[in-house]
């Protein structure tokens, strides 16, 4: 049994369904009771669980050899995964691959390095087996902007310098990978896409697919910080964002991994190809 944590989410969701495909048993664990009968209609077990009550985790990780970890951004992730991993150690789980970010370690600078770092760290000291996987930036975030996009031909770059996109489906894999196979144990997995494109590139790739011009237009960080908090994100997090798009500008987004096509034998999906095939959600 393999127990997938936010398995309605931007990773978790295309994970579940190749688990499946694999014929993997899957546990899909969801904190929304109302997404349970989709999880079931996949053909997989499905549960609700909240990352702040242990007997739920408990419950969510029971019989289960493997699990996936990812939680939301949000200033108590690290709480929330350590409730999950010591969840995880209480009933046996052997292997837990847990999603954190790209240059993750103890000697990272940036708030979301560090936070993810200390639950490395405590994984590490469990005892269970660990793969991390860890992403940049998904290309599915560029669906945010779609609307956007669409209605005014304007890309708006919060980030000011080129980075590797990774599609969220291409993680997914890995992590399938990481699940399902052997020798991902001990590692962490640095995924990329397989080009560093910045704002004005991006601009371009969407002109082409659109058929249409789409400009790129800066955003300072006060006001993308302040977009994210008037969505809802707390200002902890926001500035932990803003923080992370700061170091672009120096090129430290654009570092290519090998990953995607090491674990998987193929290339590592293009941002060209994402924006293609959602076309219809950038054009009016």
């Amino acid at each position: 049994m393999i127990t997938v944590f936010g398995a309605t989410g931007t990773t978790g969701a295309p994970l579940v369904d190749t688990l499946l495909e694999k014929g993997a048993d899957v546990r899909a664990v969801t904190s929304d009771p109302s997404k349970l009968q989709k999880l079931r209609d996949k053909g997989c077990e499905a549960v609700t669980a909240d990352f702040t009550d242990p007997a739920t985790l408990q419950s969510a990780c029971a019989g289960a050899e493997s699990i996936y970890l990812v939680t939301p951004a949000h200033r108590d992730m690290r709480a929330w995964k350590s409730n999950a991993i010591k969840a995880a150690q209480t009933t046996g789980v052997r292997h837990v691959v847990m999603g954190t970010g790209l240059g993750a370690s103890p000697e990272a600078r940036l708030t979301l390095g560090q936070w993810h770092s200390e639950n490395q760290e405590e994984l590490k000291q469990t005892g269970m087996d660990w793969t991390f996987v860890q992403p940049t930036y998904f290309m599915q975030n560029l669906l945010w902007q779609a609307e956007t996009i669409a209605k005014d031909g304007v890309y708006h770059d919060e980030l000011g310098g080129p980075a590797a996109w990774v599609d969220a489906r291409d993680i997914a894999d890995v992590a399938a990978a990481a699940l399902t196979g052997s020798g991902y144990e001990g590692k962490a997995l640095g995924l990329t896409g397989p080009e560093a494109l910045a704002g004005e590139d991006i601009a371009a790739v969407l002109s082409e697919a659109t058929g249409r011009s789409v400009t790129c237009a800066p955003v300072l960080a006060d006001d993308s910080k302040a977009t994210m908090i008037a969505s809802g994100m707390h200002e902890e997090i926001a500035a932990a964002m803003v923080e992370l798009a700061s170091i672009a500008p120096r090129g430290y987004l654009a570092g290519i991994e090998t990953t995607v096509s090491d674990v998987l034998g193929r290339p590592a999906r293009r941002l060209a190809d994402f924006i293609a095939e959602n076309r219809d959600a950038f054009v009016a």
